[in-house]
């Protein structure tokens, strides 16, 4: 059993790694918005891309370890969840071609209202009073940036939110598939299946990059696959609870990425808008943790209440 300076040792290096993990994204997301937005390589490309360098990541990880990772009976699922990764990401990179990095950043907070939503859908969960609140705050901090009383939404603001939509759908699928499968199971059949529905996208607009591109397109892939490891190594190390709260530190990066590189200054909606979606989606978060704490105890106890036999 660790010492309370061990458990709060591995506590900081948690929340480092998903600091680490928040640059790394905005990064790829920055490198995204120059590629679609100014460089000329349609956004379904760099999905690809993203993918199949992703992919190539993992080759030495089932050289070592052989194909039993790959061994499944939930193929389904998987091609499921990959399906609306796919998609997923493919629309959110379409819309960073269209918004300033900052907004696309803010309104991708949604994505833990959504996946409230589909656990209400599909799992059958209930919503209760605070789910309900905590859903209506949020979605009125999206209102609050995409301002649809003011203009017409934008096509950008319309693609970011249904692919936040559509990647809910995924971890409610995985969250299904984590029961029977392992994390590596789910993370190499996601990035090879990606590769392939990614590139059934891309063969529409492709063009071929110029060298220049394409060293770009590797950085999407290493700095998108070391995000999404670097963030579960931040789960491993500490309750995802206490590491999600600087997932916010996200829209700081962008917001100076987006400034630097493409000189786009965040409106005021746009940080009031992040601040309340960020806070009902931590909201909704610590109340399923608390939740389900509780039923954890109350199981724990449970045999020890028993009258005896």
């Amino acid at each position: 059993m660790n010492t309370p300076e061990q458990e709060f040792a591995q506590k900081v290096r948690g929340i480092l790694f998903m600091l680490a993990s928040t640059v790394t994204f905005a990064v790829m997301s920055g490198i995204v918005r120059k590629l679609a937005g100014y460089g000329d390589v349609h956004a379904f490309e760099i999905a690809f891309f993203r993918n199949f360098f992703g992919f190539l990541m993992f080759v030495p990880v089932l050289m070592r370890v052989g194909v039993g990772p790959l061994k499944t009976r939930k193929l389904g699922l998987l091609g499921v969840r990959s399906i609306c990764n796919g998609v997923s990401m493919s629309l959110f990179f379409l819309g960073l071609a269209y918004m300033p990095l900052v907004e696309v950043t803010a309104l991708n907070f949604t994505i833990p209202l959504f996946v409230t939503v589909g656990a209400v859908v599909f799992l059958r969960e209930k919503l209760g009073i605070a789910r309900t609140l905590g859903l209506a705050v949020g979605f009125a901090g999206a209102l609050i940036i995409v301002q649809p009383g003011a203009a017409v939404i934008s096509f950008g603001a319309i693609l970011v939110l249904l692919s936040a939509a559509i990647w809910a759908v995924a971890v409610i699928d995985i969250k299904v598939l984590s029961r029977t499968e392992s994390s590596l199971t789910i993370t190499i059949y996601g990035v090879l299946f990606n590769a392939v529905i990614t590139l059934a996208l891309a063969v529409f607009v492709w063009t071929w990059p110029t060298w220049e591109q394409l060293g770009w397109l590797v950085g999407v892939g290493i700095f998108g696959t070391i995000g999404h490891l670097l963030f579960a190594q931040a789960l491993k190390l500490t309750d995802a609870s206490l590491v999600s709260a600087f997932d916010f530190t996200k829209i700081l990066w962008a917001s100076l990425i987006g400034y630097v590189f493409f000189a786009e200054v965040p409106q005021v909606t746009t940080w009031i808008g992040a601040i309340v979606i960020f806070a009902a989606a931590t909201y909704i978060t610590w109340r399923e943790r608390a939740a389900e704490q509780a039923r954890k105890s109350a199981a724990a106890l449970a045999p020890a209440t028993r009258p005896a036999e």
